[in-house]
């Protein structure tokens, strides 16, 4: 063991990734028997459906968000399914077996934004500390969603090639053709992968397609076998957008408050990117109408607080200060390339990156909401900029700069840690509510329904309870126990006028941060729920009512 330890020390390499590995594991393991929450509950279902067929990518029969299904096909690529079926044929749906089972995945995100911040930064071990303390990155790590792990397949996608591109090493591009399609088959939103690198390669002007081409037919393979077997079974291809109306104010408007609040602490944002005097211009010129169309809109319309308000206008402005950043770095190394003939092209390649995982909220692959899980892919590219441009600051002060990047640390962790225990106490009310609910109805006679998705339906369905669709036949008298954040606006609502609440309970907690909650406005998952991605709030976490049905002969048609 001495002789282990001698080795990890003495080796930088290993040391770091010894650090970023104990660093990941402290900070998810604590949270392996979180409850099932949000949409980890369409991967369970997914698993089922492979464990009973692995060449079957449908459910049969199935209500999902109040909508009845003949065939209900999988909303995401199978290779997370396949992965989760194999856990659950050796343990069952143990919450801290298939948390435990998805550790393998922050894992890699960690060594692979390691071995990209080798390559883009001098200061590798501190950006991907950085990446691995983000708010997003941890509380998603708590979960058994397909965001987190597709993120980790195109990070170490990203890291083989660029290092293959730059080396010209064959075998980095064929293991990041591999890698390239894990993502895609984890998640859609992967296929834009391929476009970015492929522009990092012409732009290191090191293009040839014999070169590079097997980064991209591995994965171009297995997206048209994928997509090829869904069309020929399903009469449709797999979907890769929402198809709803799209309305790029909101979106813009909730992007960057998303974007300056779950990525990095937001006032480091402000510092690092506001440096300058052309900054401060720019700033003093742009944030007072950016203010006025992102915080005051939602003041003025009455779904804010005035306290509520200054956090948006707070996160727009880290939000923009970020995005402000990637561009300035970008344009400073082309007017290099262009005045100089020569330079980096580093900057303009994360630009690249980031407008390109930016793009999933406009045009063929939009989005209806924006959610910190489908920005994850856009992380690594802000901490890079942050981390170069943090390195330049206070030149003269050398330990004035250290005890900022240190402070920058430790509260953006500060600021992870609060949404993480937050989203886990969530999460395990719903598994506490529909224990509570067992007991209460336990040898009752009448017939109780769940009305509610996500995390609330699944525990209502292992505690036996049946799930209300507009197929379920329900009767006069049966009782219908509805979750108001899992069903507003994603399930069938009850009869109007044909029932009456027989007992209304609210989820108290006094832990003071939100991270899904209409009351409070926060919207971690979906800014549909609330236009910040956490609020500092102690609002009831949910409201559980319990519903009577009744009608008479001529409404059942209306009732049921």
């Amino acid at each position: 063991m001495k002789e282990l330890i001698k080795k990890i020390t003495g080796n930088p390499l290993a040391r770091d990734i010894t650090i970023l590995s104990v660093l990941v594991l402290l900070f998810t393991v604590p949270f392996l028997n979180q409850a099932f929450h949000w949409d980890d509950r369409d991967f369970i279902e997914q698993a089922r459906a492979t464990l009973a067929n692995p060449l079957q990518f449908h459910i049969e029969d199935y209500s999902a968000r109040g909508l009845f299904s003949n065939i209900y096909v999988f909303r995401h690529p199978p290779l997370l399914s396949y992965y989760l079926a194999l856990f659950m044929r050796l343990g069952g749906e143990s919450e801290p077996l298939l948390h435990g089972a998805y550790l393998v995945f922050p894992l890699m995100a960690a060594i692979s934004m390691y071995s990209l911040a080798r390559r883009f930064t001098s200061r590798p071990l501190l950006a991907a500390m950085l990446f691995i303390f983000t708010p997003g990155f941890l509380v998603m790590s708590h979960t058994i969603m397909g965001n987190l792990p597709g993120t980790a397949f195109w990070l170490l996608a990203s890291a083989l090639f660029i290092w293959g591109v730059d080396r010209r090493d064959m075998k980095l591009l064929v293991g990041s053709g591999i890698a390239m399609a894990a993502a895609i088959m984890v998640f859609s939103q992967a296929l834009e992968l391929a476009a970015i690198l492929l522009i990092y390669a012409v732009l290191k002007l090191r293009f040839r397609l014999l070169r590079v081409a097997p980064a991209f037919i591995i994965p171009g393979v297995f997206y048209a076998a994928w997509r090829l077997y869904t069309t020929y079974h399903y009469g449709r291809p797999p979907a890769i957008n929402y198809r709803v109306d799209f309305h790029p104010d909101l979106q813009i408007r909730a992007f960057l408050v998303f974007l300056g609040g779950s990525i990095i602490f937001p006032l480091s944002a402000w510092v690092v990117f506001f440096r300058r005097r052309i900054d401060l211009l720019v700033a003093f010129a742009l944030l007072p109408p950016l203010v006025t169309w992102v915080a005051v809109y939602y003041i003025s319309n009455g779904e804010l607080t005035l306290t509520q308000g200054i956090q948006v206008a707070t996160l727009a402005i880290a939000g923009f200060a970020i995005i402000y950043g990637l561009i300035a770095a970008a344009s400073s190394d082309a007017w290099s390339l262009w005045k100089r003939k020569q330079g980096s092209i580093d900057s303009i390649f994360l630009l690249v990156w980031f407008v390109g995982v930016a793009a999933i909220y406009a045009g063929t692959t939009s989005l209806p909401y924006v959610a910190v899980r489908h920005m994850l892919p856009l992380f690594a590219p802000v901490v890079v900029i942050f981390v170069r441009a943090a390195g330049d600051l206070w030149p003269a002060r050398p330990s004035l700069r250290s005890g900022f990047i240190i402070a920058t640390l430790a509260l953006t962790l500060a600021g992870g840690l609060l949404m993480s225990i937050a989203d886990y106490r969530l999460a395990n009310s719903y598994r506490v509510v529909a224990e509570q609910m067992r007991g209460r109805y336990a040898g009752n006679p009448v017939k109780v329904w769940s009305l509610g998705e996500f995390g609330f339906r699944y525990y209502m369905d292992r505690a036996g309870f049946e799930y209300l669709g507009v197929k379920s036949e329900a009767s006069p008298g049966d009782i219908v126990v509805s979750s108001n954040v899992s069903a507003t606006g994603v399930v069938a609502p009850l009869p109007e006028g044909f029932y009456r609440n027989i007992g209304t309970t609210e989820i108290e907690d006094d832990f003071p941060v939100r991270v899904m909650n209409p009351w409070a406005g926060a919207g971690f998952y979906g800014n549909l729920m609330g236009p910040l991605p956490f609020v500092f709030s102690t609002q009831k976490l949910d409201e559980i009512t319990e519903d009577q049905l009744y009608w008479d002969a001529t409404a059942v048609g209306n009732g049921g």
